[in-house]
């Protein structure tokens, strides 16, 4: 096959005008069009050289796999999009190998430049591709983080509860509802300060305790908790209103409900928590033992674990680009998995991201008033 190629592209290079002399590229087409992928290699690899783009690395890498010794086109196209350092880039390279171990690189670089952008479309996007992998729980996390932010500018009730509904199993969740009640509270102080008798004071009581009951027959228990704990307020304690919800269970709803989301945070949390460290304990490297020796030593919370891991990781990877700008492209017979922290699939972090990430799916897709107030990248103008 390689005998007859080379006739072809002589017969070829031979009916070419002077003028029109054929180019190395012209020849590697040939050989390409004639599925003579070993001839064509070295030809390509030196067009790439000259021309160095990462385009042409990674065409190389990706046609010429089976004869790109010890992964060498692969890695230029690494260096190229460590540089460039550009989202689709990124997405790109991890197209080239979907199983080579290297992309775990490109996984992390991906997700500091979504970072950057506190982009919650963007952190959803990357948790669907990439469930099993820490910095999804991380993209979590900082969903969390952005979204109560913005929930605290606009200090609305409906608002937090919209907080507290979309994001299951956030530690701001607590602090979430006891910043509604507050809020609440303050609309309905001003709202009594306005009041000339008792008359209006038991018809906003009144009002008051029908909005609970009709919230909860709704299944809203967010909204009617609230409501009852406002009515136990010194605000109504003359009221007939509140000598009625004396008797009732609903007094204790509150106290009832913050017990149940308190319960729900820790468990959430020391599971996000336990998740991360699995997966650190399924590396193959010293990388990996010394990150979970330490962090299981020293009693790191959630947090602390993805700050050092994100450390090292970083640490390692500045590490390799370092070797290979210099030159070094694994050694003669080295593995390419040599150069990195292989991080096993994530069976936790997958089983949390199942169980948190639908309910934000549903608000990117079709959200309510509250929720785009929460999801836009704009900051929101309070009203």
């Amino acid at each position: 096959m390689k005998t007859i190629s080379y006739i072809i592209i002589l017969l070829i290079a031979i009916s070419v005008p002077r003028v029109w002399s054929i180019t190395d590229k012209q020849i590697v087409q040939a050989l390409e069009s004639l599925e003579d992928w070993e001839a064509a290699y070295p030809l390509a690899y030196q067009i790439a050289q000259q021309e160095n783009t990462y385009y042409l690395w990674r065409n190389i890498a990706k046609k010429y796999a089976r004869f790109d010794t010890h992964q060498r086109a692969y890695l230029q196209a690494w260096q190229h999009a460590y540089r460039l350092n550009q989202e689709a880039i990124f997405r790109d390279f991890l197209k080239i190998n979907p199983k080579s171990p290297f992309n775990r690189y490109a996984i992390h670089a991906l997700f500091k430049i979504i970072k950057a952008s506190k982009d919650i479309g963007k952190y959803q996007r990357f948790i669907t591709e990439f469930p099993t992998v820490i910095e999804s729980i991380e993209a979590l996390l900082k969903t969390h983080e952005i979204t109560f932010q913005r929930a605290k500018e606009v200090n609305d009730p409906l608002v937090y509860d919209a907080f507290v509904e979309t994001f299951y199993g956030a530690k701001q969740i607590p602090q979430a509802i006891e910043l509604a009640f507050q809020a609440e509270k303050e609309i309905l102080e001003k709202a009594i300060s306005k009041t000339k008798n008792y008359e209006d004071r038991e018809y906003i009581a009144r009002r008051l305790f029908n909005e609970a009951r009709i919230a909860e027959k709704a299944g809203n228990s967010l909204v009617a908790t609230r409501k009852y704990r406002l009515l136990n307020l010194r605000l109504f304690i003359e009221t007939q209103v509140f000598t009625e919800l004396l008797d009732r269970e609903e007094r204790l709803a509150y106290q009832k409900l913050m017990l149940k989301k308190q319960t729900e945070t820790t468990e959430s949390i020391k599971e996000m928590r336990e998740a991360v460290i699995e997966t650190l304990q399924v590396q193959t490297t010293k990388l990996g033992e010394t990150i979970t020796q330490e962090l299981q030593a020293q009693g790191k919370n959630l947090e602390e674990i993805i700050a050092e891991q994100n450390r090292l990781l970083t640490e390692k990877l500045d590490t390799v680009n370092k070797n290979l700008g210099q030159g070094y492209m694994g050694g003669v017979g080295a593995d390419l998995a040599e150069l990195i922290p292989f991080i096993g699939p994530g069976v936790k972090i997958a089983k949390v991201i199942g169980r948190m990430s639908p309910a934000i799916v549903r608000a990117l897709s079709k959200p309510s008033k509250q929720q785009k107030i929460l999801l836009t990248t704009k900051k929101p103008i309070q009203q």
